[in-house]
């Protein structure tokens, strides 16, 4: 069997295969390490992508909450808006740290300050539902027109929720119809469903009564 050239041919591959695991292993380590060598040196884009891979479990690291928070929030204090989304979620959830409305509220705004898509949503939610802050769908339907008339399709959806319904605004299906529209030009996947539903949502006063 040891003078069969396929044996050693079988074997050779084996050993090739083995050396090229162990060196891509080695290479993860070091790309790790490198990582994590930025992240403590306050590198917040390194801080974003380790605190993406503690939160997932994947990339070389276990799956720990606390070590996700702990990056984003490092990374959220220097002004990533990414971060800042993701620190909020945090709070909201109570991952990795305690549930605190408060700060999902802060950090949501500090982002949507920014610009950021996310931020802007969820901040919108926070003052629907009094989220950190008191409920103020006035505050939300306001906020819900300045990003959809920036083009966001979920704030159109959105936009067209609160004309439909009244809420933060006067109930107008007109304009509900117009920004469920729009949102359905623009790839929303529900907006064609509310319009569908648009009809049969009594008026105001109805609701009221």
């Amino acid at each position: 069997m040891l003078t069969n050239p396929t044996f050693w041919l079988a074997a050779g591959c084996f050993l090739l295969g083995w050396c090229v695991f162990v060196l891509a292993a080695r290479r993860k380590k070091r790309a790790l390490l490198r990582l994590k060598t930025a992240a403590q040196q306050g590198d917040s884009a390194a801080q974003i992508e380790l605190g993406q891979r503690y939160y997932r479990g994947k990339g070389g690291v276990a799956q720990d909450d606390y070590e996700a928070f702990i990056c984003f929030k490092s990374a959220a204090k220097s002004g990533a808006a990414e971060a800042q989304v993701a620190l909020a979620a945090l709070y909201h959830a109570g991952r990795g740290c305690a549930r605190n409305d408060k700060e999902t509220f802060r950090w949501y705004q500090a982002a949507a300050e920014q610009g950021n898509y996310e931020g802007k949503i969820n901040l919108i939610m926070c003052h629907l539902k009094g989220i950190g802050t008191r409920e103020n769908p006035q505050e939300a339907f306001r906020l819900a027109v300045l990003a959809a008339d920036a083009g966001s399709p979920f704030a159109q959806l959105m936009v067209g929720d609160f004309y439909a319904y009244g809420t933060g605004t006067a109930q107008d299906k007109n304009k509900a119809e117009r920004y469920y529209l729009l949102a359905a030009t623009h790839g929303e996947p529900h907006a064609r469903k509310r319009l569908g539903k648009l009809a049969g949502i009594p008026e105001r006063h109805d609701i009221l009564n």
